[in-house]
């Protein structure tokens, strides 16, 4: 698989969890899932700062919760795509969207 259609892959498992109800976006909305144990995955955007994904790693390792965590696209691009206000963070809360999330990043 290339990278555009992994990209396309990805891009699109995330638009239909976000339809489905199955994601969340923003710092604020994935800590408080995190904490009630919500979140199947963790996709940051490369370009989200470090105090950033230092607030939601050390949320995740206090916790706990080693929900997997992906470093992938950037904010605008996954915002855009999403039709969402810019964002680095989405949780994703069903474990089929997670799982297959996880095979096309890995892939």
């Amino acid at each position: 698989m290339d990278n555009e259609e992994k990209k396309s892959h990805i891009i699109n498992l995330m638009q239909f969890a976000r339809k489905a109800g199955k994601m969340v976006s923003g710092t604020d909305a994935c800590l408080r899932d995190l904490r009630k144990n919500n979140l199947k995955l963790i996709i940051i955007a490369e370009d989200t700062s470090p105090k950033t994904v230092k607030r939601i790693t050390d949320a995740r390792n206090v916790l706990e919760n080693f929900v997997p965590i992906i470093r992938w696209g950037t904010q605008k691009e996954l915002s855009i795509a999403l039709g969402l206000p810019v964002s680095g963070i989405f949780g994703i809360k069903d474990g089929q969207f997670a799982a297959k999330l996880l095979e096309y990043y890995s892939n």
